[in-house]
């Protein structure tokens, strides 16, 4: 059966689509997940004390979950993978929860806010752009890289300066981001619709969200980084 324009558009459209759904879903267990430990903390919930002793166990664990979805995303099933993406949300939600310690509720409200408008403005041009984005990951990388790198630096100089420039550096790399893995995500749903297998478009739409997730989060936070200077 031959796919016509219109049922090439239509796929296209509700994968991308589905890829946003997913992302908004791992927003919001992230939130609330943060939130259960927030309110914890502030009650003096022993629970929620013994999660924050547990960060950097915690980060590890973030990190081996996303190292494993990529390894397998070839190999396993889309329906794992989701489950990996949600279970990766949720541990998230528990280490981004010391926001809430370090920033006031409002410095962090308006930069989610803030991150909202500015990802469906850039998400949008991603989608609709007749250009292909994805020549600009290298570049991207490079600045991914430098972000990381001084990162690390500044772990032991904490130069205010050097935690501006990465936190700058990292809005302008991360709203880059969201265009590309937009553009990316359609030009794979357009490559491997022919093929017509919905496991293949399965995966492409749940290591889409991941992908937009993690823009998410990261400008987020490097917005909520410029916007709490000084404030929090």
């Amino acid at each position: 059966m031959t796919m016509t324009y219109d049922d090439l558009d239509r796929l296209v459209s509700s994968k991308v689509r589905g890829s946003m759904m997913w992302m908004l879903l791992g927003l919001v267990i992230t939130g609330l997940f943060g939130f259960f430990v927030y309110n914890g903390l502030m009650t003096g919930n022993p629970i929620a004390i013994g999660i924050i002793r547990m960060y950097y166990v915690l980060a590890v664990i973030e990190v081996i979950v996303v190292v494993a979805f990529s390894a397998l995303i070839y190999k396993a099933k889309s329906s794992t993978l989701k489950l990996m993406f949600l279970i990766y949300s949720a541990l998230n939600g528990l280490t981004l929860s010391a926001i809430g310690i370090i920033y006031a509720p409002s410095i962090v409200i308006s930069a989610f806010l803030g991150t909202l408008v500015l990802f469906a403005v850039v998400a949008v041009y991603g989608y609709f752009t007749k250009e292909n984005l994805t020549k600009f990951t290298p570049m991207l990388m490079i600045g991914l890289i430098s972000i990381v790198l001084v990162s690390l630096v500044n772990i032991f100089l904490r130069n205010s300066g050097l935690d501006l420039f990465v936190s700058v550096l990292g809005v302008i790399v991360f709203t880059i981001f969201i265009a590309v893995d937009v553009n990316r995500i359609k030009s794979n749903i357009i490559a491997y619709a022919v093929q017509e297998d919905s496991e293949i478009l399965n995966k492409i739409e749940i290591s889409g969200a991941l992908s937009l997730y993690l823009d998410f989060v990261n400008l987020f936070l490097s917005i909520l980084r410029i916007s709490g200077r000084g404030r929090n």
